[in-house]
């Protein structure tokens, strides 16, 4: 069944049995997909579960599943794989079989998987299972009451667990292989992150942070940009005194100096000048395991000499994620060779499973169905063509389609947002005015994926 169609079984569902008693329920994965599966079509899927007892009979028990793989929702009242009812020899082949198949990142599939045989007891029902994965408009009582009760957020819940599962990747939505560089350089070496405007630089750099619960600070980068940015300052108290006000880089020196975990995060780092930079080779210089800053702040003096505040700090708590954009089209500087032995670039380009995964948590974050989100990712599918074939030049990022969400009062809005972006991806004239070919190609996409 397709997100519609289930959708709709889960709308006209309003079979309540009173002879049943709900017992509990969960999430699991599993290789096994259905009893009329063509000869090995075992995909691994996720499946959320709902067990019930009979009311005048508890040991009598009914288990029903609904089971999400690639785009596709099935029914089915009970399950062998999940009741333990397949011999050993049988599971393993059906574990090696979807393995074959998944062509999965994640290491952990082998054992996840055989980790839910035998998670239900075997149930009592009907045995219903949907034929070939194709809709069934005749659902049996138990299916029925089932879908009555489903919370609201499974659906979702159903695709992230399988994309998050299969593809390796944690929740914090950064794809598997910048996962494991991030964790490979953390706290040992600073990154330089480049890609395109609006690939999610950033939002993979606080992500990070998020899901390590570090302490994280922030700078943005900027052509104006001084020393007292990355320092700090005075500032005049209402008494009259002055005070010192610490800059983003103090704070980080500061806090890890503390024992906490630091993650410096500088966005837009070539957008600074080169001679601010030239703080941070020095700063990121370790002596004796130490990076040591000079912050400009006077503290005691001594024959009328102020005595400079100087703040040194374990290697291991601090860490520094610079982001850039590259190339000609930015208005960026290049990156000093001695402040490039301090960084290790690695770049960072949009996929499309992890724009889809970021989309997604947005849109499960404000209660919107996962179709909008399908339809964004076709949108962004049509344009990228547009892009690839030149007949536009500027590209949709994950910033776009993010705000569409973002912004959106309601999932129907999602079209008007994107209706009201058009002018972001065409070029204008001499005087000033879009584009006409371009305007229209993009139009054409629009209406295209929403119908208009």
């Amino acid at each position: 069944m397709t997100r519609e169609e289930i959708s709709w079984h889960i709308k006209v569902s309003k079979s309540k049995l009173n002879k049943l008693t709900f017992v509990k329920s969960g999430y699991v994965h599993s290789p096994f997909i259905s009893q009329f599966a063509p000869v090995k079509k075992h995909e691994f899927n996720s499946s959320y579960y709902a067990m019930y007892s009979l009311v005048a009979n508890p040991d009598v028990h009914f288990v029903t599943v609904l089971s999400y793989y690639d785009k596709k929702y099935i029914l089915k009242c009970g399950d062998p794989y999940l009741a333990g009812m397949l011999t050993d020899e049988t599971v393993e082949n059906l574990v090696n079989q979807t393995l074959e198949k998944a062509e999965s990142k994640n290491k952990k599939l082998p054992s996840i998987l055989r980790a839910s045989f035998k998670t239900t007891p075997r149930s009592s029902s009907c045995s219903f299972n949907q034929k070939n994965y194709e809709q069934s408009n005749d659902l049996c009582e138990h299916i029925s009451n089932f879908l009555s009760d489903l919370p609201n957020e499974v659906l979702d819940n159903l695709y992230t667990k399988y994309t998050e599962t299969l593809h390796g990747e944690s929740t914090n939505g950064l794809s598997y292989d910048l996962q494991v560089k991030f964790d490979r350089y953390a706290f040992k070496k600073h990154i330089l992150l480049e890609g395109d405007k609006g690939s999610g630089k950033t939002y993979a750099a606080t992500s990070w942070g998020k899901d390590k619960k570090v302490t994280e600070l922030f700078i943005g980068g900027h052509e104006q940009f001084e020393s007292i940015d990355f320092l700090g300052h005075y500032i005049q108290k209402k008494s009259g005194d002055l005070a010192w006000k610490d800059g983003p880089l103090s704070e980080a020196f500061r806090k890890s100096k503390r024992g906490e975990k630091v993650l410096l995060i500088i966005d837009e780092i070539l957008r600074i000048p080169k001679r601010e930079l030239n703080i941070l080779i020095s700063a990121l210089s370790p002596i004796d395991e130490k990076y040591v800053l000079r912050t400009g702040r006077a503290l005691d003096s001594k024959n009328d000499i102020a005595m400079e505040e100087v703040i040194k700090t374990p290697v291991e708590n601090l860490w520094v994620i610079g982001t850039t954009n590259i190339g000609a089209n930015y208005a960026v500087e290049a990156m000093d060779e001695a402040l490039i032995d301090r960084f290790k670039p690695i770049r960072k380009d949009t996929t499309q499973m992890e724009l889809q995964k970021i989309l997604m948590l947005k849109a499960t974050k404000r209660n919107f169905p996962s179709e909008h989100v399908s339809k964004l990712m076709d949108f962004y599918s049509k344009m990228k063509r547009l892009e690839t074939s030149k007949v536009i030049s500027k590209i949709v990022n994950i910033r776009h389609l993010s705000e569409a969400i973002e912004l959106a009062k309601n999932p129907k809005e999602i079209r008007e947002i994107i209706i009201d972006s058009k002018l972001i991806w065409v070029e204008r004239d001499y005087n000033g005015y879009p584009n006409v070919e371009q305007l229209s190609a993009v139009e054409a996409v629009i209406g295209q994926v929403y119908d208009c």
